[in-house]
């Protein structure tokens, strides 16, 4: 026996709850840029759970992200 399942007229988002490319490169800048300085920082609280070569690979994965979306007539 299938369930019936109630559906609503109402969309279930609201456009202020969509992130779009411009947010997403934004939101990566500003991660990229606290992750370069807490690579950087000599009292970096998560020294021990991070390697310096954890946190270049980070850098250059977000970095590649963010340049990849920016680029025209990519997905």
């Amino acid at each position: 026996m299938e369930e019936l399942i109630e559906q609503f007229p109402e969309d279930d988002w609201v456009d202020q709850d969509l992130l779009t490319r411009d947010l997403a490169g934004e939101l990566l800048d500003a991660e990229i840029k606290a992750e370069k300085e807490r690579l950087e920082s000599p009292d970096d609280a998560d020294a021990g759970l991070f390697s310096h070569s954890d946190r270049r690979r980070r850098i250059a994965a977000m970095v590649a992200i963010r340049d990849r979306h920016r680029a025209p007539n990519t997905l």
